[in-house]
């Protein structure tokens, strides 16, 4: 049972405050925190924290055996604490009322931006702790959202035409491996640059080559969202496996934000050309600073070639970032509200719960 303390009744949550909302890498966060109190109390001290870190946590194991959840990886990339209360006298007394702290933190000049997804976050936040003998920790914490810069017109390839090829297998009866091949389609893809920002018109073309014996009857074209998670490794026993991410233990979330289909006639040692356009909705930069999370997109395209049939999709990779190539119309982004991440109160422990994000560019 707690112990009741006199004057503790009187203690006021904390409170955090800043200046502005959204920041970018390099720029100084400020704000204050304060507290109110209207009888004596006790306190060995008070602190303010600010860090700045990604974390991830995700379920392995394969469903027939106990599936481990928990961290898989953190990588932190800023950390600085300050004591902004010290007790005058030896009985720890923290006089009533009302204490304004003001802060102010430096961020990386090359760290990510905000994140928040189902399997991890990248999240800068400042935490207020309070000491108080003989009575569980007081702490409150809050969130700051980082915008990413992600300049198109600082990246040479931003701005130039990209493509890719693939000559894709088909297997007839997925459920029968052994089962003989049924030939080839062959897909080519292209876009007339790589770089686009939230709310610009992504267009890809190309053509369908069909190498089979049966006609292909629909083409479907997917805007995708791929975050990748990788497991931080530690220990001397723990080895990279090739066949994941990088060489890393990682989970994968695939999210499809767009999907259109086309219904065709492409007949056997036909092909016909096609052309499908997205435009990005405000979604979080592409993200490759960060050892535990990756986040990318691209446009797929897969040509249905009949029931029972296996075939592999033809991807090409696309940039998004956050302040469009020269000319434009479209201002530079801003952030927007989100969903939240909704795994983090089932699949993880109490200290890792999510906070409502801003997802956007």
């Amino acid at each position: 049972m707690i112990p009741i303390i006199p004057g503790i009744m009187a203690y006021c949550h904390p409170a955090i405050e800043f200046e502005k909302e959204i920041y970018l890498p390099g720029e100084e966060i400020t704000g204050r925190a304060w507290v109110s109190t209207t009888k004596d109390m006790k306190a060995k001290s008070v602190e303010i924290t600010f860090t700045g870190k990604a974390v991830n946590a995700f379920k392995l194991g394969k469903a027939a055996n106990v599936a481990k959840t928990g961290k898989k990886g953190e990588e932190v990339y800023v950390e600085m604490k300050h004591e902004v209360w010290a007790p005058e006298n030896e009985e720890n007394t923290f006089p009533a009322g009302d204490y304004e702290w003001k802060f102010s933190f430096e961020l990386p000049k090359d760290c990510p931006p905000s994140f928040e997804g189902k399997n991890g976050f990248i999240r800068y936040s400042v935490l207020l702790h309070m000491d108080i003998p003989n009575w569980p920790e007081k702490n409150v914490e809050r969130a700051v959202t980082v915008s990413p810069i992600i300049d198109l017109n600082t990246i040479a390839e931003a701005g130039e035409p990209t493509k890719m090829h693939l000559d894709s297998t088909v297997f007839f009866f997925n459920c029968f491996p052994c089962a003989p091949r049924r030939g080839s389609v062959i897909y080519e893809l292209a876009s007339p640059k790589l770089g686009y920002v939230s709310g610009e018109t992504v267009i890809v073309n190309g053509a369908i080559q069909n190498n089979t014996s049966k006609p292909i009857r629909i083409i479907q074209a997917k805007l995708n969202r791929v975050v990748t998670y990788r497991e931080e490794l530690q220990g001397k026993n723990k080895k990279r496996n090739p066949a994941d991410a990088d060489g890393y233990k990682s989970r994968c979330e695939r999210t499809v934000l767009e999907t259109k289909i086309e219904r065709c006639q492409i007949q056997p040692d036909e092909t016909t050309p096609f052309e499908f356009s997205f435009v990005i909705p405000p979604v979080v930069a592409t993200i490759r600073n960060s050892k535990c999370i990756n986040v990318e997109y691209n446009v797929s395209i897969w040509a249905d070639t009949g029931f029972c049939n296996k075939i592999e999709d033809a991807s090409l990779n696309i940039l998004v970032g956050n302040v469009p190539l020269a000319p434009s119309s479209l201002p530079s982004q801003k952030f927007v509200d989100g969903n939240a991440a909704q795994s983090w109160k089932v699949h993880l422990k109490p200290d890792f719960t999510y906070q409502i994000p801003y997802y956007g560019i």
